[in-house]
C-alpha cells in the first residue's frame, strides 16, 4: 500500500544527507588523541556492524601499541526515527552546544557545533541507495580546568539500511 503526502503531512529531511526513518546497521571507525600535561594517549576503534565486534588499539607516548578485541554477539543495529528538514538527528544534537544550520558544501551537509568545551564539525552525506555516512571532527580547546587532558577526535560512522523498525 502506498502512502500519499497530504497538505498536513510533515516534509521529510533531505535524504541526500540524512537517512530516512528505518533500521540501520552501524559501522564506526574512529580515533582519539588525548594530551595531558604528563602524557599523550592515542586510541583507534573499529565497530564492525555485521558481527557487533569491537577492536581497539592503544598507544601511549610512542610506546608499543596494545590491542583489545571484543567479539560480537550479533549485528550492531539502531532504529532511526524521522528527522525534520533542516534539523540534525537527535543523536547528533549535543547539549550545551549551539549548532549552525547545515549548509551543503561539495555534496555534503556540514554543520558546526560551538560548545563550552570546544567545537565539533559534522559532515553528512548519502553514499549509495542504502548507506549514509556521518563524519565528526571534535576538538576540545575551550573552557576546561587547568591540567585537564585535551583531546581531538575523528569518527566516521556508516549507517546501512537493513529494514523497517519494529515496535
Amino acid at each position: 500500500m502506498a502512502l500519499a503526502l497530504t497538505a498536513n503531512a510533515a516534509p521529510a529531511a533531505d535524504t541526500r544527507y540524512l537517512p530516512p526513518a528505518g533500521l540501520y546497521q552501524v559501522d564506526i571507525v574512529g580515533g582519539i588523541k588525548i594530551q595531558s600535561p604528563t602524557h599523550t594517549l592515542e586510541r583507534h576503534d573499529t565497530y564492525e556492524g555485521k558481527s557487533g565486534s569491537i577492536s581497539s588499539e592503544y598507544k601511549r607516548d610512542g610506546g608499543s601499541p596494545a590491542k583489545n578485541v571484543i567479539p560480537g554477539t550479533g549485528p550492531h543495529r539502531t532504529c532511526i526515527g524521522p528527522t525534520a528538514p533542516g534539523a540534525l538527528p537527535k543523536g547528533l544534537a549535543i547539549d550545551g552546544c549551539k549548532a549552525t544550520k547545515g549548509q551543503v558544501v561539495d555534496g555534503e551537509m556540514v554543520a558546526l557545533h560551538t560548545c563550552p568545551w570546544g567545537s565539533m564539525k559534522i559532515h553528512l552525506r548519502q553514499v549509495d541507495a542504502k548507506t549514509w555516512q556521518t563524519s565528526v571532527e571534535r576538538v576540545q580547546n575551550g573552557n576546561v580546568e587547568a591540567g585537564t587532558a585535551r583531546n581531538e577526535q575523528k569518527t566516521v560512522m556508516r549507517l546501512t539500511r537493513v529494514g523497517d523498525c519494529k515496535g
